[in-house]
């Protein structure tokens, strides 16, 4: 096995607390690889056999979901030490993906087998119960953030959607001033569901209220958020 990829997955969540010499074994029997992809490229398509794990070593990804008329739905942002494909390794019912999923931006993952996977999850050596350890934490935080969307979208305006959202933000990453957005502008009006043009004009008004300001994809934050 190839020192980068161990380094490279060492990097990683999902096998944090592994030891190296454990890292090199489970790459050979997960037959990993890496894999790299470029701006715009389209790491998965929806409808496609999901028989790969694909855990996300850099960059930025965006998965899509295709409803009616052939329109797609930004659902979330997806970053490193995600792992895409996860929940799917625990419902092997479903053979394909769901949703496209496409780089924002550069992107380096590593591929896994996923009946490799599914045969590993059975044993008992420690070292694979810490990878399934490691994967419930990243698959809570993935669940959390599914629950994030339907909160939003289920908000009656768009402001109350835009609040809704960088509150959560904020609560997440505990700074409540100040929350970075893994989106631009069109990306942005993409996961609310509106225009451009609708996304421009409700963060002026909420500007102009003083609710917010920014720079950028980063907002500062001057209303009064939700906290948990």
């Amino acid at each position: 096995m190839a020192t980068r990829l161990v380094d490279l997955a060492s990097r990683t969540a999902f096998f944090r607390g592994v030891s190296p010499t454990a890292v090199e074994a489970l790459l050979y029997r997960l037959n990993a690889v890496e894999k790299t992809y470029r701006k715009g490229e389209t790491v998965m398509h929806a409808g496609f056999r999901a028989d790969r794990l694909m855990v996300v070593v850099s960059g930025r990804l965006h998965v899509y979901d295709q409803v009616e008329d052939d329109r797609s739905v930004l659902l979330r942002a997806i970053g490193p030490d995600e792992v895409l494909g996860l929940w799917i390794l625990h419902v092997p019912e479903i053979p394909c993906w769901p949703g496209s999923i496409v780089a924002d931006e550069p992107c380096t993952l590593i591929s896994l087998d996923m009946a490799r996977a599914r045969a590993l999850a059975t044993a008992h050596d420690p070292e694979i119960v810490r990878l399934a350890f490691n994967a419930s934490r990243i698959l809570s935080r993935e669940l959390f953030t599914t629950w994030r969307k339907l909160v939003v979208m289920d908000a009656p305006t768009l402001e109350a959607r835009i609040r809704i959202y960088l509150s959560e933000l904020a609560n997440e990453t505990g700074n409540r001033g100040e929350v970075v957005v893994p989106f631009n502008r069109e990306r942005m009006a993409e996961y609310f569901g509106v225009a451009r043009p609708s996304l421009s004009r409700a963060l002026s008004q909420m500007r102009d209220q003083g609710l917010l300001t920014w720079r950028k994809n980063v907002f500062q934050i001057k209303f009064q958020g939700s906290s948990c």
